[in-house]
This record gives C-alpha cells, sequence and structure tokens, in this order.
C-alpha cells in the first residue's frame, strides 16, 4: 500500500496532501477543495485546458523528450479521477471534448479497477493515456491495467524499492513505464542495479521509459543517477 502517513511522527507522507494541506492553511482556497480527503469536480476545467495553445511540432526548450509532440496534460498529479469517492462516470461527458483537442491526456490512478471498468462502458478516444501507480513488484493493479481498453497504458513505480521483471507486462501491452526514487523526510534508497535492470528491460523490448528522479529529501533530483540510466522517453510513436 502507499504510505500516506508517517504514522510514528504524524506527518503526512504523500505529497498531494502535504501541498493541499499547505495552500489551505489559511482558509478556503477557489479551486481547490475543503480538504484533501474529500474531492471535488469542478465542471469546465477539461474544456479550458482543451483550448490551450497546440504545441505539436514545437521545440521544448526544458523538456526536450517533449520536442514535437501535442501538449500532454496530467489529470492526476493532485488527485485521482477514479477514486472511489467520486461517481463512476462523472467523467464520461468529458471524453468528447478531450477526444477533440489536439492534446494528450494522461490518466494515473490508484483504483485501476474503476478505471478498467470505465473503459469497459466508456470508450475512450486515442489521446487519452490511462496509468496506474503501484509501490509493489507484483501489485494486482497491474493486472487490472493490462484489461483497460486504451490506446496507450502506463505504469508509475514510484517509490522503486524492488526489483521487477516487466518482461511479462511488456508481453501483455505496457506501453510505457515511469520509475522514480523515494522523496520526503525518511526516504528509502533506491538501489541503481534496479534502475539498471529496468533500462536494460525497456530497451530490449523497445518500450520507453522515463526516470523521474533519484531516491532524496527533496524531489525531483537527479543525485546519483548517472547519464546512461538518465533515460527520459515519452511513447512518442503511439502518440501519433
Amino acid at each position: 500500500m502507499v504510505k500516506l502517513w508517517d504514522q510514528k511522527n504524524g506527518v503526512r507522507i504523500c505529497y498531494a496532501g502535504r501541498q493541499t494541506e499547505q495552500m489551505l492553511s489559511r482558509g478556503p482556497l477557489k479551486g481547490w477543495p475543503r480538504t484533501f480527503e474529500e474531492p471535488k469536480i469542478f465542471p469546465g476545467r477539461v474544456a479550458e485546458a482543451a483550448r490551450w495553445k497546440d504545441l505539436t511540432g514545437t521545440a521544448r526548450t526544458h523538456k526536450p523528450w517533449l520536442d514535437g509532440m501535442p501538449r500532454v496534460i496530467f489529470l492526476n498529479d493532485m488527485g485521482d479521477t477514479f477514486t472511489a469517492s467520486l461517481p463512476e462516470d462523472w467523467l464520461a461527458p468529458e471524453l468528447p471534448v478531450m477526444a477533440a483537442s489536439p492534446h494528450h491526456w494522461l490518466f494515473l490512478t490508484k483504483r485501476p479497477d474503476r478505471q478498467r471498468m470505465f473503459s469497459l462502458r466508456h470508450e475512450l478516444p486515442g489521446n487519452v493515456w490511462c496509468g496506474t501507480s503501484i509501490t509493489s513488484p507484483q501489485d494486482q493493479r497491474l493486472r487490472h491495467l493490462m484489461r483497460t481498453r486504451a490506446a496507450v497504458r502506463w505504469v508509475s513505480y514510484e517509490p522503486m524499492l524492488a526489483a521487477v521483471d516487466w518482461r511479462p507486462w511488456f508481453a501483455q501491452g505496457l506501453n510505457w513505464l515511469v520509475v522514480g526514487g523515494e522523496s520526503g523526510p525518511d526516504y528509502r534508497s533506491m538501489d541503481l542495479a534496479w534502475l539498471a535492470d529496468t533500462v536494460a528491460q525497456c530497451r530490449d523490448a523497445g518500450v520507453p521509459l522515463f526516470v523521474k528522479q533519484d531516491s532524496a529529501r527533496r524531489p525531483g533530483t537527479r543525485g546519483r543517477i548517472p547519464e546512461d540510466l538518465w533515460v527520459r522517453e515519452y511513447p512518442k510513436l503511439l502518440s501519433t
């Protein structure tokens, strides 16, 4: 399971929860839920994002791995589209809006069972990528993801706390892998041998890999990762 709290010290570990608490520490804030535990739907946000400028064919100075690609919109950096506290089909009316846009839309959920059922009830546009977060090599979430109807199926393995044999999942249609070390005050160190093995597996299978960060107190650090393991790729061939 994902650790949300350090029970010993009474500190929230989940970065989204920490940031939400920090933003709301002075009172209610427009565009934010009342609390992190009470997700809120904000109608119109998807339509607003769909109107953002198309970035297809442009160079990204600070994100060269996205050069030439359409804009990529990540829906779940601060929440979970398929969390159990939201209605099962609340996102369905937004699918035509996403389909009509030139962008790519990334879903990431800890409830891929609900995402899978959603994909069976509603045909997902080709520019929607479905992902799940895992925290262990044999996470049941992977099995639900592989049964999800989506043009791109991807996994976020953060933090990387053990070696994984990804080859069976690549054979079943895993299209993209994102990995990274743990961050926070009591982070556990990522073994670079696990990362090297993951890079080799992705190279052999022709699956793009995005290495997000090393394990460190503060997120986003390159740390000990050498150049040959600092891989930052998106599934460009699948996104065209």
